[in-house]
């Protein structure tokens, strides 16, 4: 049985412009500035944060009209510095300068990508020249070309697609879909789609999605009245390989969100996020989990719980080797957590 124990770590939760939804989030390159997307109100807010993560100015940008629901962020390789959008209402999606040297100066944006088929982006990710979005109000996946946009593949799924990445291996697109208890599959050669079944014995509601060792990992929100604990990955031959979460708050974990710990390949460490999002009676936590060296077996668990509960908690992403942050989708707050282990 794993080894659980509370993780030692230090907490703040940052007050930011007030907002009915705040979601997605991302630290600028080579700057001291987070931003954060509030989709209720379309606003991007840029905020400076200390070496603790405790945020020290902020200034917040209308993007588009308040009711274009700024939703997605993806940091550009391409674009090194600059920050891909989604507007949700739009139909938009948009490459900004964030211009994080000057925190009062809004961001420019460079370019503006009309979806040329669908609606409602959410995820966005830069892979090479094409751009792989989630289209989730008409439940699609599309793919198209920031250099041509004519040159585009569009995708029907099932409801909702949530994020997208390709696999590790076979090199092929998977999306979650939120309301199917599915993941489909896009194979890049032969255009065609196929649909992956999460087993009823692991749980529901698939919306985490990322590439990961091995291949393609997810996590598994629940229901409205219970969490399973439950994460996964996808092999190169799509087998789904679940991993049930085991301490006593663990275990029963509505699990939204994750991301691998920058030093994975040798602390063999995922990192989770548990939310109230859609159940209540859920708490709100950072879950550290630890893996054998083949990424067969958790081996310990730490459980950090947020001082505010019942904050939907949203997005987790690692800016440092000890350095986390998060998003609180309900309260307006940007959350830091900063390991000592």
């Amino acid at each position: 049985m794993p080894t659980a124990h509370g993780a030692t770590g230090h907490i703040i939760e940052n007050a930011l412009p007030t907002a009915a939804q705040t979601h997605e989030v991302v630290k600028v390159p080579n700057s001291d500035v987070v931003l954060v997307s509030q989709l209720s109100n379309s606003v991007l807010v840029k905020a400076r944060v200390d070496k603790d993560g405790q945020v020290v100015a902020v200034s917040a940008f209308q993007i588009g009209s308040a009711s274009s629901q700024l939703h997605g962020l993806t940091l550009s390789k391409r674009f090194p510095g600059k920050v891909w959008l989604t507007l949700q209402a739009d139909n938009l999606l948009l490459l900004v300068d964030p211009r994080p040297l000057l925190l009062n100066l809004a961001p420019r944006v460079d370019q503006e990508i009309k979806v040329p088929e669908g609606k409602g982006p959410h995820y966005i990710g830069e892979y090479g020249d094409d751009l792989w979005v989630s289209l989730q109000d008409s439940s699609a996946v599309l793919r198209i070309s920031h250099v041509n946009t004519t040159n585009y593949d569009h995708y029907p799924a099932l409801p909702r697609p949530i994020f997208v990445a390709q696999h590790p291996i076979n090199k092929n697109f998977y999306s979650s879909q939120d309301n199917s208890a599915k993941i489909i599959k896009i194979d890049t050669a032969t255009k065609k789609t196929s649909q992956i079944e999460i087993p009823a014995s692991a749980g529901a509601t698939p919306v985490g999605l990322i590439s990961g060792p091995k291949g393609v990992w997810f996590t598994l929100l629940g229901s409205t009245t219970e969490g399973t604990g439950t994460i996964g990955f996808i092999g190169a031959n799509d087998v789904v390989v679940p991993f049930k979460l085991t301490s006593q708050l663990g275990q029963n974990a509505s699990l939204l969100h994750l991301t691998f710990d920058m030093n994975a390949d040798s602390n063999k460490t995922l990192w989770l996020l548990s939310s109230s999002i859609i159940n209540s009676k859920a708490l709100d936590m950072i879950i550290k989990v630890t893996f054998d060296a083949e990424w067969t077996r958790i081996v310990s668990e730490e459980v950090t719980v947020m001082p505010t509960q019942q904050n939907k908690a949203h997005r987790i992403i690692q800016t440092a080797a000890n350095q986390f942050f998060a998003t609180q989708l309900a309260t307006s707050k940007l959350v830091s957590f900063r390991t000592t282990n």
